[in-house]
């Protein structure tokens, strides 16, 4: 472990003691640098991302563990960012959401038998997981979507992690979101509620 994840870790299991989840949601995960991108690579993939969806690049931002270092899902708590990690980014936009939502409206109008229910669950917590997107031909959207992500992963100027995107309708889903696995580091510890 490098000494720069030892001391983010440190402050972070400090942080999980003293501030409220939403105040460490921000201080560690909406701002700040990246860990495991330079701050040139970090501007570059939040810009490059940003053109291709015409989007801020204030909103798009690395979330997980390449923007910490470690994990904090609880099933991976505290795993350190490795050559098996992805980069994960959140793509916030309520603009973008109602696009894609619409999309996903009107494939269901005409393809009444797919099986919407993943979709929906995340659907509710206010984020669109492309994973979970209709699987076919007549749905082009999801396909474009793996497409962008699949060439910045494999032009490596990112490194050699497999780069993925979710969408979020807005900060308060994506920290809401973030909050849950903040709760569960400070359920572990005691910490403040």
């Amino acid at each position: 472990m490098s000494d720069e994840v030892k001391k983010r870790l440190k402050e972070f299991k400090t942080d999980l003691n003293i501030l409220t989840p939403i105040q460490i949601v921000r201080k560690h995960i909406i701002f700040g640098e990246c860990c495991e991108l330079s701050r040139q690579d970090y501007f570059d993939l939040r810009s490059e991302v940003a053109k291709y969806f015409g989007l801020h690049p204030n909103e798009v931002l690395v979330v997980g563990s390449a923007k910490l270092g470690f994990s904090i899902a609880p099933d991976k708590q505290y795993d350190l960012f490795s050559d098996k990690s992805d980069i994960d980014i959140a793509l916030v936009s309520s603009t973008l959401f109602d696009e894609y939502w619409n999309q996903v409206f009107s494939y269901k109008r005409i393809n009444p038998y797919w099986n919407e229910r993943d979709f929906i669950n995340y659907l509710f917590q206010g984020w669109i997981r492309p994973d979970k997107f209709p699987r076919s031909k007549m749905f082009p959207s999801g396909k474009d979507w793996w497409i962008f992500f699949q060439s910045i992963t494999s032009s490596g100027k990112y490194g050699k992690y497999k780069i993925r995107g979710g969408l979020y309708q807005s900060y308060f889903f994506l920290e809401n979101y973030q909050k849950i696995c903040i709760q569960e580091c400070i359920n572990k510890i005691g910490g403040i509620q």
